[in-house]
């Protein structure tokens, strides 16, 4: 653009913003809300009416004589094809313009030399659409999402283009996201971005619904729906509090339905990043489960590992209520002085207690087996009395929210059901945004070109 060129479009911006101003004042505005809302109509169509000047100006570069131009690909010479329309939404509006086509027989692709000038791949809006919706779509339902776009920032995208977006965005991020946990494995590990003194590492999964392949029309046949677990883990510090850790004062999660081997990758690079090898503490907490301790020994092998309170309070019920019947009266002076032993450190007492239960059948007495082995094959993830003088967390809360936040409040909603791949999407996707420290999702948000 020349000088002169510029400075045509400045009168003529001008002209128009004086003549809008004139018709949207013309009846002033009273109170600040009306304020408010006048300044924002006009702001957006100046706005608009600036990038649609602005692109149309990109639109008709000059026509070689030859109505050839050089490949991009190969840098042979490529043929005019065609002209065709595209369209395009922008923060500030939607545009229509007119690209030419060309195609390279010498490699055989075409391309368009205006989308490669302006930068733009084979999506229909542009990357700060894209954020806006990565923000929205991982916290509310599709349909709301739409409407708080519209609301927020007078943009309408069709539900269809929202939620592949997300899905575009969410798979980019997971596909991201594996390719750093295996880069991680073979020791090229990611950087660092805190240096924690006391780091918690919890674990554990919860079922959300999915679909096969199925289409409204019936085409694919009756929809069939599964439970799948997703497998959620949650990095973080806690605040700490007079007589121990309380809250927590910041964390980072992931989720994903993968195998449980995978996760484990997903987990120790979560970990790494948030600096597990520098924290003078690193707490691996978790319930029973055999998994959770197969991970954090080849995941975290210097981590102080602890099994949830409330889950060995569990066992303690499911026991006395076998052998003492439920709901019968001893069930409940028995296990308060169960919980009392284990946090005065005395799991060896417990054992001896479940010992000497009734067990009037072979059932029970498995259950009795069963439960003496869980407490002893534990006891050293069981000093709670311990645990508790150091100020460390003995109880999953922190891990069960995460659960909820980060899956059920969002994909185990009445009525939903998922493709898994989309599924996967949306918790990567949710997972990063609702972390204390989110990343950049700009990366992820370029389609192919």
């Amino acid at each position: 653009m020349t000088d002169a060129e510029r400075e045509a479009l400045i009168q003529s911006l001008q002209r128009g913003y004086a003549d809008l101003l004139r018709e949207r004042l013309a009846d002033e505005p009273i109170t600040l809300d009306e304020i408010e809302q006048r300044v924002e109509e006009i702001g957006q169509a100046v706005e608009g009416e600036l990038e649609r000047r602005l692109l149309q100006r990109r639109q008709q570069p000059p026509v070689p004589e030859d109505n050839q131009c050089a490949c991009p690909h190969c840098g042979d010479r490529a043929r005019y094809k065609d002209t065709e329309e595209r369209q395009l939404i922008t923060r500030h509006a939607e545009h229509t313009f007119a690209r030419r086509r060309y195609y390279c027989s010498h490699c055989r692709q075409g391309f368009v030399p205006l989308d490669r000038a302006l930068g733009l791949d084979r999506g229909e809006t542009t990357q700060q659409v894209r954020l806006w919706v990565t923000q929205l779509a991982p916290r509310v339902g599709m349909g709301e999402g739409v409407g708080l776009l519209e609301r927020l920032t007078g943009l309408r995208l069709a539900a269809s283009t929202f939620e592949r977006i997300a899905v575009h965005v969410g798979s980019a991020l997971r596909r991201a996201e594996w390719a750093a946990a295996e880069r991680h494995r073979v020791g090229h590990a990611p950087s660092v971005e805190r240096k924690p003194q006391r780091l918690y590492v919890s674990v554990d999964g919860i079922f959300a619904p999915l679909r096969d392949r199925w289409k409204k029309d019936g085409s694919l046949g009756a929809l069939t729906c599964r439970s799948g677990e997703c497998k959620t883990a949650v990095v973080y510090e806690a605040e700490p509090g007079r007589s121990g850790d309380e809250g927590v004062a910041w964390g980072a999660y992931t989720a994903t339905f993968a195998q449980s081997d995978s996760f484990g990758l997903l987990v120790a690079t979560l970990a790494h990043r948030a600096g597990h090898h520098f924290a003078r503490d690193l707490i691996f907490l978790a319930d029973g489960q055999a998994y959770n301790w197969t991970l954090a020994a080849s995941q975290f092998p210097t981590a102080l590992q602890i099994v949830d309170f409330q889950h060995a309070a569990a066992h303690l019920y499911e026991v006395a209520h076998t052998c003492f019947g439920e709901g019968t009266p001893p069930v409940e002076p028995w296990v308060a002085a169960r919980k009392g032993e284990l946090l005065q450190d005395d799991v060896a007492a417990v054992g001896a207690a479940i010992a000497q239960l009734p067990a009037c059948s072979e059932a029970h007495r498995k259950v009795r087996a069963r439960e003496m082995g869980y407490f002893t094959s534990n006891a050293e993830r069981m000093r709670y009395g311990t645990f508790r003088r150091h100020g460390y967390h003995i109880a999953t809360g922190v891990m069960e929210a995460a659960c909820k936040r980060v899956v059920h409040q969002r994909l185990d909603q009445a009525g939903m059901h998922w493709r898994q791949e989309t599924a996967e999407a949306f918790v990567a996707l949710r997972a990063a945004v609702l972390s204390t420290s989110p990343p950049d999702l700009r990366p992820y948000c370029r389609m192919a070109d």
